[in-house]
């Protein structure tokens, strides 16, 4: 376990860029939420559109500020996951490169966690490997659900060039081609095994049961759920293989 202060500082900094990077989304993305989701506090009026911009911006300085208490790098590696987001919100998720942000945002979270405590080791550079396909798997299990709606308003991400079907192979196929890499890796980072086998056996399960239940009920339930596990399956890849470097 880190000090107890550097993880309030950790956990701070990271709250305020995800808030950030929530609260511009909602704001570039006003116009599109008030055909797809209604839900949206903009769209039904409880949060001025100036108010969320002026949100981010002081999420993002008070990130900022937290951050360069630990050091140049650790603002340069949260900046990097920073800006993914930010590019993605104003204009990356409009075009063919919208799963760039992930691919750049995952294997720079525990780039910063490890920089910012000062324990980055040159092992963890191999997450430039495999941690970019699990970025394209999320992205892409993550607009399938929408994928229609956001098509019909005029997205035209990777998925929605895509369509569908290919999404989905492609999205299976990308966390499978991670999991695989993931392995092949420990024969040249000589993992700790029980650990890795224990976070990456219940991923490559539940890619499995993504892939089934969607095979089995062709619905958006199915493919929300199938995001769902995606996400359970990369904290728990993404966890055995930090625990087993």
């Amino acid at each position: 376990m880190p000090p107890a202060f550097d993880l309030v500082r950790l956990t701070v900094a990271m709250c305020c860029v995800q808030a950030a990077i929530g609260a511009s989304n909602d704001y570039f993305d006003r116009t599109l939420d008030a055909q797809t989701k209604p839900f949206k506090p903009i769209v039904r009026g409880l949060v001025r559109p100036k108010t969320a911009l002026l949100l981010a911006a002081l999420l993002v300085l008070v990130a900022g500020a937290v951050t360069a208490t630990m050091g140049a790098l650790s603002v340069a590696a949260g900046a990097a996951g920073l800006t993914a987001g930010l590019a993605y919100n104003v204009w990356l998720k409009r075009n063919i490169l919208s799963p760039l942000p992930f691919m750049v945002a995952l294997p720079a979270l525990p780039i910063w966690i490890w920089v910012s405590l000062d324990l980055f080791t040159s092992d963890l550079w191999w997450l430039l490997l495999f941690a970019p396909f699990i970025g394209l798997a999320v992205h892409l299990s993550n607009t399938a659900p929408d994928l229609e709606a956001d098509r019909a308003a005029g997205l035209r991400g990777l998925a929605h060039v895509m369509g569908l079907q290919r999404t989905l192979i492609v999205a299976w196929g990308s966390f499978a081609v991670a999991v695989c890499l993931a392995v092949a890796l420990g024969f040249r980072l000589d993992y700790d095994w029980p650990l890795f086998i224990l976070g990456a056996v219940p991923a490559a399960t539940l890619l499995g049961i993504a892939i089934a239940t969607y095979v089995w009920q062709r619905s958006q339930d199915a493919l929300q759920l199938g995001f769902g596990l995606i996400g359970i399956a990369t904290a728990a890849l993404a966890g055995a293989w930090l625990a087993a470097i």
